[in-house]
């Protein structure tokens, strides 16, 4: 007997959605290294930082800098990032300028009787005259170096082999220091007898040299993915700044370190702040270069943290403390003052609680971060809604409601994570009805607009083009500082 089969009747066809993008990981860090591991690969990731030490050697700058990423709490792990470390090629750090005195030791008993010591110090083509130095509480070389380094905020002098040896905090071609009378009527410490200044040596700094961070960052672009960037190669005002206009204009951010209080209160800071480049943050941390990377690492791995999947998990900067670091002492209220104003953040103690101060002058950090990210979420929330369908999104009222849904999505997680909140627009500029576009926005913190399809140009119609879509959003903003007035009555 013949037998029909089912399907004769009921045909069924089973389809999958298509698979869709993931966001692009606005906390997946790169760190461009200048040191060379053990293994021949271009690039290794990392969510930890004992593979990195087991690669380039716990004494290395770079394990020490993956270190301060992952001490923090939380970090990129937290934000389901990871670190990039990324070897570059015959890259050079720059060097600081110095001044190295002749062998003293024989003149240090003269030194230590001084009680009103002149000399003058000229620091990257700035000269400081330093008078009436007392020495006469100091024993040994150690401690004249230690009363010099207090009076110069931008050299680090230490005694080294009977030398004493003043080192600029910058670095680069323009680092110099050099010694000489400074024509006060003390003692003149720059004599044969004391300092020796026509005895020593002065070395200038030299410029980065090889690959440079921009080069390594076009080289591994399409290699492997990141989005934030730092470097342990000491680069030049000239070179930071071609990085950070270059870095302004991709779907980036770039953190780097000053140590020099010139480039706080203005420098590069100023330079950077004055260009507008919002996605490059600048850090200041006056005790030296190296121990500024640091920092620069353990502000990155706190920073890019944010989990923008869970609820009031956006975060600021502001009064952060960072495991590892020390405060820098060496930050007064008037560089504070100025920081500020450049939008250099620094890491201070207030009132002896270690704090990060995160500043405006450059916007501040959070705000283009945030933006990064949301950016991210709206570019997939639209690619994917085009593309998990087995058919197609219409050209109609209907398609464009369920794209501009897609997009409201993203809005609705960014109010729940913190970075979106309801408020009053306090722009000129609105689009679509004014009506329901403060309403959406006093109601929701966010609206969605698109001209109606009927609207729409044949030539984008016949292009398969969305009309436009337009969308506002009120950020949360964040609260760093309060004025109080108390009124008494007796």
């Amino acid at each position: 007997m013949a037998i029909i089969p089912v399907n004769y009747f009921i045909n069924v066809s089973i389809t999958n959605t298509p698979s869709g993008l993931t966001e692009k990981n606005v906390n997946s860090l790169a760190l461009f290294t200048t040191e060379t591991p053990s293994g021949l690969d271009t690039f290794t990731t990392h969510v930890g930082a004992s593979t990195v030490a087991e690669l380039y050697g716990t004494a290395s700058v770079t394990a020490q800098m993956a270190n301060a990423v992952f001490s923090q709490s939380p970090n990129l792990r937290t934000g389901t990032g990871r670190l990039v470390v990324i070897p570059m090629i015959a890259a050079v750090s720059a060097t600081q300028g110095d001044f190295t005195t002749a062998n003293i030791s024989a003149n240090l008993n003269d030194i230590l009787l001084v009680s009103d010591g002149d000399i003058n110090v000229d620091v990257d083509g700035v000269s400081i005259d330093l008078l009436g130095l007392d020495f006469t509480n100091a024993t040994d070389l150690d401690d004249v170096a230690t009363i010099l380094d207090g009076q110069l905020a931008n050299v680090i002098v230490t005694a080294v082999s009977n030398t004493l040896v003043f080192k600029s905090k910058k670095v680069g071609a323009d680092s110099d220091v050099v010694i000489s009378d400074a024509g006060g009527s003390g003692t003149d410490l720059s004599g044969a007898g004391y300092f020796n200044a026509a005895g020593g040596t002065a070395t200038s700094g030299i410029d980065a040299s090889g690959e440079t961070l921009l080069e390594a960052i076009t080289r591994m672009s399409g290699a492997v993915g990141f989005v934030p960037v730092m470097t342990n190669l000491e680069m030049e005002d000239d070179v930071i700044e071609a990085t950070s206009d270059a870095v302004q204009a991709q779907d980036r951010m770039f953190v780097h370190h000053v140590s020099s209080t010139v480039d706080i209160i203005g420098g590069i800071g100023e330079t950077v702040q004055q260009s507008g480049n919002t996605r490059t943050r600048l850090l200041g941390y006056t005790t030296s270069p190296q121990a500024a990377n640091l920092y620069k690492a353990a502000y990155a791995g706190r920073a890019f943290s944010v989990n923008f999947s869970g609820s009031n998990t956006a975060q600021t900067m502001q009064f952060k403390q960072l495991a590892t670091i020390t405060p820098d002492t060496g930050i007064n209220q008037t560089i504070l003052g100025q920081a500020d104003t450049n939008g250099v953040d620094v890491y201070i103690s207030v009132d002896g609680l270690p704090c990060v101060v995160s500043s405006g002058g450059n916007d501040y950090f959070d705000n283009p971060y945030n933006d990064l990210a949301l950016k991210f979420a709206l570019e997939t929330a639209g690619f994917n809604y085009l593309r998990q369908t087995n058919t197609k999104v219409p050209q109609t009222e209907q398609g464009m409601n369920g794209l501009k849904a897609a997009y409201s999505g993203v809005c609705v997680r960014y109010v729940r994570n913190g970075v979106i909140a309801a408020g009053s627009w306090t722009s000129s500029e609105r689009f679509g009805d004014p009506e329901v576009f403060d309403e959406n926005i006093e109601t929701n913190g966010y609206y969605t607009y698109s001209e109606p399809i009927t609207q729409q140009s044949a030539v984008d119609r016949e292009a398969r083009k969305a009309p436009l879509v337009q969308i506002a959003i009120k950020r949360a903003g964040a609260i760093h500082s309060s004025d109080v007035i108390v009124l008494v009555n007796d």
